[in-house]
């Protein structure tokens, strides 16, 4: 999986990028197939993390602001975890009843 992160308005510190790098690598316990991960960071009115998933045929994203980063990433990554979970129930059961009779 590629992670692209971008910073604006500021510099990432190294500390920053590593906890954004390490919940971007939990989403793949979630869904096979993800081959992109895109993370923008925004300091510009108030700490602001979105982040960009792209899974075979499907594009997930989801944003989050708060007064911490670490807030911000928290809540980014649980909305993005919640529709991984989807897309993989959606899949699975479209699989089950292509072999049911």
């Amino acid at each position: 999986m590629v992670i692209n992160i971008s910073a604006r308005h500021f510099k990432a510190w190294p500390e920053l990028t590593e906890i954004v790098t390490a919940t971007a690598n939990k989403f793949l316990k979630y869904a096979d197939g993800i081959t992109r991960t895109e993370i923008v960071l925004d300091d510009d009115n108030g700490k602001i993390v979105e982040f960009t998933v792209y899974i075979q045929d499907h594009v997930i994203n989801a944003k989050d602001s708060s007064d911490l980063f670490d807030k911000s990433i928290h809540g980014a990554s649980n909305k993005i975890i919640s529709q991984l979970k989807k897309v993989r129930e959606k899949q699975s059961n479209h699989r089950n009843a292509e072999h049911r009779p």
